[in-house]
């Protein structure tokens, strides 16, 4: 299945009521593989990544697995997830890009597991068993594995996409500021969170750039997001994002340095 053939039927959306309901009921009524060594693991395989043979031969012989490229497949399959998982039954939904439209529908689903096939491909290559996923929380690679992130100045929706990004690459995020978090992303150096995190000295203060770098090296095995020269380059100056405004000062010389200061 390619995205361009992708129909109406896997492209209507779930409205914000349902999505709602589902949510309050997901903490009493579903079960997760806290030991997934208990359950019966089966990798389902959509869309385009069907036609990866890296992909294909990195699970041969190893796991079970089945490919869909059939649209009304995928949805059958998708309905049956839940009811599978009461079984100890998990489908761990395989997908080549995070940017097709048919991530998105799944991504909408309740109560479903997704990787991409980059992960896949990346556990074979260092010979390593894959991870189960998160429920309803994408994975796409380990990159910020070791990282808890706190965010500082970000508006709403960009805090969901930014959030959604720490969580594809395997991190981790926390609304407020502690101990734990081991990286801030500022938006603006400004606010309670912000002056708590520099007053520790216990968390890099990184620019949005750092994060969004990360994300566009998902598929770089080799890329190092922790690497002391890259966080150096990213990380937010004292008034990062601020605007200051200079009054009473009559010596134009001395108003230009702090101009210059303010700059650097």
């Amino acid at each position: 299945m390619t995205t361009e053939r992708i129909s109406p039927i896997l492209s209507q959306t779930i409205s914000k009521s349902y999505h709602r309901r589902q949510k309050a009921k997901k903490n009493s009524d579903n079960v997760s593989p806290t030991n997934p060594t208990d359950w019966t693991i089966r990798f389902c395989i959509v869309g385009s990544a069907c036609s990866n043979q890296r992909l294909l031969a990195a699970l041969e012989d190893r796991y079970v697995y089945e490919c869909i490229n059939d649209e009304r497949q995928a949805i059958r399959t998708l309905t049956e997830t839940k009811a599978l998982l009461a079984q100890r039954q998990l489908r761990i939904y395989i997908i080549d890009s995070f940017d097709d439209c048919i991530f998105q529908y799944i991504k909408e689903k309740e109560d479903i597991y997704t990787i991409s096939s980059e992960l896949v491909l990346s556990c074979a290559e260092r010979e390593i068993d894959i991870p189960v996923p998160r429920r309803n929380r994408p994975l796409y690679c380990q990159h910020l594995s070791s990282a808890v992130i706190c965010f500082v100045g970000i508006r709403r929706d960009t805090h969901t996409e930014f959030s959604d990004y720490v969580h594809y690459l395997g991190g981790s995020v926390r609304k407020d500021y502690s101990d734990q978090v081991t990286h801030v992303i500022s938006h603006a150096n400004i606010g309670e969170k912000y002056l708590t995190a520099f007053n520790m000295e216990r968390s890099e203060i990184l620019t949005e750039d750092w994060l969004l770098h990360c994300w566009s090296q998902r598929d770089n095995r080799q890329f190092d997001p922790f690497d002391a020269e890259f966080l150096r380059m990213h990380r937010a100056k004292p008034l990062h994002n601020l605007n200051l405004f200079f009054f009473g000062f009559n010596n134009e010389n001395e108003l230009q340095h702090l101009h210059s200061l303010t700059q650097e």
